[in-house]
């Protein structure tokens, strides 16, 4: 009895010490060759809302100190009912908004969301946007990471 006692400890052993080296296997999988991309959001700001207006607009600068690009495919927010990416075009004099349907932040690079160029538009607000209030954005990107921001409202009357 003692003999098969002490099988079943060697095999238990045996079993967790396989067990840890597969799980640092997967990990060790998991990480070569994928760096984490870090994404700071700077200057960041939602236009208020003019009274009678159904959308917005949401500037930053999004830097990615990572050394892979990242893609924005959606951004979502419980202040609006849907945001879509733009990007303000100019064709022979006439500005035009076209949509987006996705932005690369590249590797160790920036974007510039700003008016007359790439930004975000905030439609159909579900409630009045007023300087001072905070504006909860979160950005899903194609690896399946989300990230949420917390934006100020500024007045229409600020730079």
């Amino acid at each position: 009895m003692h003999l098969l006692h002490r099988q079943c400890v060697i095999n238990v052993k045996f079993i967790m010490k396989a067990s840890m080296e597969i799980m640092i296997a997967v990990l060790l999988m998991a990480t070569t060759g994928h760096a984490i991309a870090e994404l700071y959001i700077e200057d960041g700001h939602v236009r208020e809302l003019i009274p009678g207006a159904t959308s917005t607009a949401a500037y930053m600068t999004m830097r990615n100190t990572g050394s892979e690009p990242l893609l924005l495919k959606t951004v979502t927010s419980p202040a609006a009912s849907r945001i879509t990416l733009h990007n303000t075009m100019n064709h022979n004099g006439i500005l035009h908004m076209m949509g987006m349907d996705t932005l690369i932040i590249p590797a160790a690079g920036a974007v510039v969301l700003q008016e007359g160029a790439i930004h975000m538009m905030l439609e159909e607000p579900v409630q009045a946007l007023r300087a001072g209030d905070a504006v909860e954005l979160m950005l899903h990107f194609d690896n399946g990471t989300t990230q949420t921001v917390s934006l100020p409202v500024r007045s229409v009357l600020e730079p």
